[in-house]
């Protein structure tokens, strides 16, 4: 092996690892170190060969480094954005949990290693399955092999506005999908002040947390397919926010 493909190997390498490192499914903490580490060695021993043509071997340390740190913010700026369109449907659960009354229950999410709420859990499992099934990670793939094309990482309006932008859309598609309990949410706090009024002596709080909890877990059920739309509109929206960032143009 050259000193050119040893060194186009090293900063594939260190760009796949940290776009796997901050991306969604890659970077889980329940996948093996070993798995892991072979599919960033597999992926980087593949994508080197078209890259090393365009490599020039440092001439001292400090250049070296420069082109490792390079490709470390190219490869979070990737696999972050990805996490980032994916934390849609995690939001929203929250949002469900709080309306009907699932706040407290806290579960350890073995994807990230942290504590989360029964349905922010649910939600972020089932977009993982639409985001695999969707070929998001192929599309990840995809974006990280244009990204060799042209990548300027010093254009920091482009990276803030598509940054910002993302964000923006990925509150919007939690609040499509926990919609439907919110209005559940409402219409039962609405039904039970009737209730109380006319009834003073009911107490209503009693009968309003098991009636929230059944209609709002009805509610889910019935609106599950709006987490498939929301997370197919999440990796079309990753598509659109990097795509400006490879080419080096803003989106607009």
């Amino acid at each position: 092996m050259t000193a050119t493909a040893f060194f186009a190997f090293l900063l594939v390498f260190v760009r796949c690892s940290a776009m796997f490192l901050s991306s969604p499914v890659f970077g889980a903490q329940n996948i093996p170190v070993g798995i892991r580490v072979l599919t960033t060695l597999s992926v980087s021993a593949a994508l080197s060969f078209l890259v090393k043509h365009s490599v020039t071997v440092p001439a001292t340390l400090y250049d070296l480094f420069a082109a490792a740190a390079h490709e470390a913010v190219a490869g979070l700026l990737l696999g972050s954005f990805m996490s980032l369109a994916l934390q849609g449907a995690t939001i929203a659960g929250s949002y469900m949990d709080m309306q009907i009354g699932l706040s407290m229950s806290q579960i350890m999410n073995p994807a990230n290693g942290i504590s989360s709420t029964i349905m922010s859990q649910f939600k972020f499992l089932l977009s993982v399955v639409v985001f695999l099934s969707a070929n998001g990670h192929h599309m990840l793939i995809a974006a990280m092999v244009r990204s060799y094309d042209a990548m300027p990482l010093n254009d920091f309006g482009v990276i803030e506005k598509n940054y910002i932008w993302l964000i923006t859309e990925v509150f919007v598609i939690s609040i499509h999908i926990a919609a439907p309990v919110f209005a559940t949410g409402i219409l039962v706090d609405s039904a039970l002040g009737l209730l109380n009024r006319a009834v003073p002596q009911m107490q209503a709080v009693q009968v309003g947390v098991p009636a929230k909890l059944a209609l709002g877990i009805l509610a889910i059920s019935i609106t599950l397919p709006a987490v498939v739309a929301g997370t197919t509109t999440a990796v079309n929206n990753y598509v659109r926010a990097i795509t400006p960032i490879v080419r080096g143009h803003s989106s607009g």
